[in-house]
């Protein structure tokens, strides 16, 4: 985390230009991804209230006293608002707000029902979503974004490697997921992007599928789908490999579907959409037979958070966005026999798709 936190101040000013389109008064950030975004300081949602206000003019965090040094140290906001334990925050937000005759008031929305329906009890204040204007932002991510990405990535590969050289036939997905969660620490991750996905066989067919005591063995298919975090930021990537070979109907969709991963990212361009990026790679799948076996949207934006915008599914008509971060992940599944996903997590620069990842994606045997 830069020392100056120059990229928070300006992902503040750049919300401040929105508001100001939209004559937004007040925007109240609970903890949870976009605190993090705006402050620096990572923290999960709690009961205790705890909201950064963005005003056009001013910026303060209200907060519980317990979190008052964590948040000096650990934020850049000077302005930290403490309640005591016999104080009501609900009563002190929402008398903020009528004073500052704040009219028009942005909510985070994940912002939990239990403090706002006494934030917002019998006020005068016309609420609206905030989702929209922080999605916007993060979607187009800085370059102290793309260095925690790339990093967390390169760091979750070299894990995976290190993981993939010690797996052997008879060891269960269980034990392929602990030792990959186990060698995340080794190569200086802080933690898990989300549970780890290992599946073998007939499991590889259910694309979340979770690992179980089921052993791997010959000729099987086995998806691995994994990420760490790296100071905040996620990665997200998938291979499928096989022991000793493949059969060959794994074989044939193996190629099916790195072909489609690959094409798609070489197709994408500035006139391109994310809907454009999901048809192509369905399409390639569909002329070879296996359309109805591609069950799910080609990919997600990957950031603070492991899914959010943009979306690649077939109603996302929004052109690719510049320092846009996103996976292309297409999948084939034959339930009951086996499935192939192949992911790499992507950025798009001066009209070019370019992977973050470097591991092959060449049919690759255990």
């Amino acid at each position: 985390m830069s020392g100056t936190y120059a990229f928070q101040k300006k992902r503040v000013e750049k919300l401040r230009e929105l508001m100001a389109e939209s004559r937004i008064d007040a925007f109240l950030v609970p903890t949870g991804p976009n605190f993090f975004y705006f402050t620096g300081f990572e923290t999960e949602s709690h009961e205790r209230l705890t909201l950064m206000f963005i005003t056009p003019d001013d910026q303060f965090i209200l907060a519980p006293k317990l979190m008052e040094e964590q948040l000096r140290l650990n934020s850049w906001v000077e302005d930290v608002r403490p309640w005591a334990d016999d104080q009501n925050p609900h009563r002190i937000a929402r008398d903020y707000l009528e004073s500052n005759r704040a009219s028009m008031v942005a909510i985070d929305g994940v912002l939990p029902y239990f403090h706002y329906a006494p934030l917002f009890h019998n006020s005068s204040s016309k609420e609206v979503l905030g989702d929209g204007f922080t999605a916007s932002l993060r979607m187009v991510k800085d370059r102290e974004e793309m260095d925690n990405i790339s990093t967390a990535i390169r760091k979750s590969e070299e894990a995976l490697k290190l993981t993939i050289d010690s797996v052997t036939g008879g060891m269960t997905e269980k034990e392929v997921a602990t030792r990959l969660e186990e060698n995340f620490k080794k190569k200086g991750l802080d933690a898990l992007a989300f549970a780890t996905i290992v599946a073998a066989g007939e499991n590889s067919s259910i694309p979340h599928h979770d690992p179980t005591d089921r052993k791997i063995a010959r000729y099987e298919p086995i998806i691995i789908d994994f990420g760490g975090r790296y100071r905040g930021y996620a990665s997200d990537t998938t291979r499928t490999f096989f022991i000793d070979r493949a059969k060959p109907e794994m074989e044939e969709i193996y190629e099916i579907d790195r072909e489609a991963q690959e094409n798609t990212l070489e197709a994408l361009n500035s006139e391109t959409t994310y809907a454009d990026a999901d048809r192509i790679a369905r399409e390639i799948i569909s002329r070879k037979g296996y359309g109805n076996n591609f069950i799910h949207r080609l990919g997600h934006g990957l950031g603070i958070s492991v899914h959010e915008d943009p979306y690649l599914v077939p109603d996302n008509r929004q052109p690719m966005k510049e320092n846009s971060v996103f996976t292309i992940e297409p999948g084939i599944y034959l339930p009951g026999r086996g499935g192939v996903r192949i992911e790499d997590t992507v950025y798009f620069q001066n009209g070019k798709c370019r992977a973050f990842n470097m591991l092959p994606k060449s049919i690759s045997y255990i």
